[in-house]
This record gives C-alpha cells, sequence and structure tokens, in this order.
C-alpha cells in the first residue's frame, strides 16, 4: 500500500555556516507566522560542508534538491586566488539550470529613487560570452568567444513567455544588440519573433542592450518581462537593484528541468551585536522564501509579509545596522512576525 502524499511542500534550505543558521531559523518562523506550513530539509554546504567531507557542493547535495525540486540558498562565498571552485557555479551546474528570473520590485519602507517597480527578468545562464571560452592568441592579445545556439535561445525565450502567462504578466520584451552582433544577437532577436507567434496573448517587443538600459532608468513602468542573454540578464539585473533600491531585495530564481532554486544575490555580514547575537539583515533569506511563496501559490502570506516588512522598515527600530538600527537578526525577525499580528 502506498504511503499517502502529503500537502506540505518539501523545500531544501542550503545551510553553510552561524549566517545561513541565522537567516534560516528567521525565514522558518516568518514563513509559520505566515500561516504556511513547508517540510524543510536543511542540507550543508559551502564551508560547512567543507569541514564535513571536503567538497562545498557535494554530488549528494545536489541529487537530493533534485529529488526535492525546491530549494532556497543563500549566496555562498568562495575564496578568492585560491580554496575551492564556486559551490553556486557547480550546483547551477549540476542541477542544469538554464534560466535566472530575477524579481525587481519595489518594497515599500526601502529607500528609492523610484516607486512601484515591478519587472520580471529573465536571463539565460549557461552560453553567451559567460560561457568562459578564451583564449591568447598571441602575448597582450585574448580572443573572448560568444556562443549562442538556436536550442538554448529558444528554451530560455519560451520560458519567459511561459513565465509571463503563469504569472499574469502582458508582455516580454527580447534584449539583444542585433545592430552589431547580427548572427548572434539576430538569432535570438529572430527567435524572439517566432516564439512571440505561439503566444498570442502576450505583447512582444525587442529593445538594443544599451537602450534598455537608458530606459530601465528613465521609465521602468514601460517594462513588464524582460528576457536577455547572460551577460546583458546580469548587467541589466544590477540596474533593476539600483531602481528598487538595493540588491537585497533582488531575488533571483535558477530554473532548471523540474528545479527552481530561490537564493539571495546579496552577501550579508556576519557581525555580532555586544549580546554576541548576529546582525545581518533578514530579507537577505526572507526575499527569495516571499518568491518562493509567491510560486507555490500562497498570494496571502506574500502580502503578509511583504506588508510586514514594509511597516518594519518605516519605523526604522527592531532593524538591523545595515538598515539603520541596531537590532539582531533575531530581533528584526520578531518584528516582522508582530507586524503580521
Amino acid at each position: 500500500m502506498s504511503e499517502p502524499i502529503s500537502a506540505v511542500p518539501a523545500v531544501a534550505l542550503l545551510q553553510g555556516g552561524p549566517t545561513s543558521d541565522a537567516l534560516s531559523d528567521a525565514v522558518k518562523r516568518i514563513v509559520q507566522a505566515a500561516g504556511v506550513a513547508i517540510d524543510w530539509h536543511p542540507l550543508p554546504v559551502g564551508v560547512r560542508s567543507v569541514d564535513a567531507c571536503g567538497d562545498p557542493m557535494p554530488q549528494s547535495t545536489i541529487e537530493r534538491i533534485k529529488d526535492i525540486g525546491l530549494c532556497i540558498k543563500p549566496l555562498l562565498r568562495t575564496p578568492v586566488g585560491g580554496g575551492y571552485t564556486s559551490p553556486n557555479v557547480t550546483l547551477r551546474q549540476g542541477l542544469g539550470v538554464f534560466a535566472g528570473v530575477r524579481s525587481l520590485r519595489s518594497l515599500a519602507g526601502m529607500p528609492s529613487r523610484y516607486e512601484d517597480v515591478d519587472i520580471i527578468l529573465v536571463r539565460e545562464l549557461t552560453e553567451g560570452t559567460y560561457a568562459g571560452i578564451e583564449h591568447t592568441i598571441v602575448p597582450g592579445v585574448v580572443e573572448t568567444i560568444k556562443v549562442l545556439t538556436r536550442h538554448k535561445a529558444e528554451q530560455v525565450i519560451r520560458f519567459a513567455f511561459s513565465e509571463a502567462v503563469r504569472l499574469g504578466r502582458k508582455q516580454v520584451t527580447v534584449v539583444h544588440k542585433a545592430n552589431i552582433m547580427k548572427m548572434s544577437d539576430g538569432l535570438f532577436r529572430q527567435i524572439g519573433k517566432e516564439i512571440a507567434a505561439e503566444f498570442p496573448q502576450i505583447t512582444h517587443k525587442d529593445i538594443i542592450a544599451d537602450n534598455a538600459a537608458m530606459q530601465m532608468v528613465a521609465r521602468p513602468e514601460q517594462f513588464d518581462v524582460l528576457v536577455a542573454g547572460n551577460l546583458f540578464g546580469d548587467i541589466l539585473g544590477d540596474i533593476g537593484a539600483g531602481l528598487v533600491g538595493s540588491s537585497l531585495i533582488v531575488t533571483s530564481a535558477n530554473t532548471g528541468e523540474g528545479v527552481r532554486v530561490f537564493e539571495a544575490t546579496q552577501h550579508v555580514g556576519g557581525s555580532t551585536n555586544d549580546a554576541g547575537e548576529l546582525c545581518a539583515s533578514p530579507l537577505a533569506l526572507l526575499m527569495p522564501a516571499v518568491d518562493l511563496l509567491t510560486h507555490l501559490g500562497e498570494t496571502s502570506a506574500v502580502d503578509a509579509i511583504r506588508t510586514a516588512v514594509s511597516a518594519v522598515l518605516a519605523r526604522g527600530q527592531a532593524v538591523v545596522p545595515m538598515h539603520g538600527g541596531s537590532a539582531s537578526t533575531r530581533e528584526m525577525a520578531d518584528a516582522i512576525i508582530a507586524a503580521m499580528s
């Protein structure tokens, strides 16, 4: 007799050390207070995993994430100039993710030059100039090769249109540089037109990359969903973080077949207060958790958490030093929970 299927979603929760432990605890308590039950599966990574088995991202952890299908992870640090290979890159390669979805959304209470920014940026993750294909032609002359394949371009652009439909969006804009890179970006642009024909309910536009950067700053409200290659997507993602006031509230959902990893996009300090409590912002892992809840359709919980976070930030009390206060991670999480009651 088969076991009954639980209605509680399972989520892998990556933890690399004391900072991510504190952030994870804050997230679990806030999500529970919002009325959502999650079957959390803590998995050691980064420094903690190196200490345990010598590998910052063990294959067993990658396989477990594949089995579960959903994951929340902090942005794991990689030693500079030595040490081990980036566990972030290893995880993406091991899971076969192909699209990074960045939510560029204003948060009330977070100081910013703009209000009501709400853009979804879909970035191709596997090829382009970030494929790392470089060589020295002669001393002092280095060539970097940009690779674009029809398969990967179709995959990420079709995903962007599908996400637009799933999220109730109205427009997809394809970002390119086809005026200069006529073959590679010309193909990317053409594939955008072809796939747009499959989604008549979605308005299709395309825009040259440098103009996209200017237009995001000039009139961000004109954009709904953007889809771009690896390099342009990376640049536009950081512009988006500037639009909403901080990369702390910009999340990334790396997506592959049957798996989504909701991750932080900013490192947070591990400073402590006089009592020895960690003072990192819980938003670093809470905002990816909010995206997870959005994916799960928990709209009431999402609204409750965002409203509570905005209220805590606006008051400026019980916030960590990053937000201008002196509270610990635990105390700021407590304040968010209290604001939901």
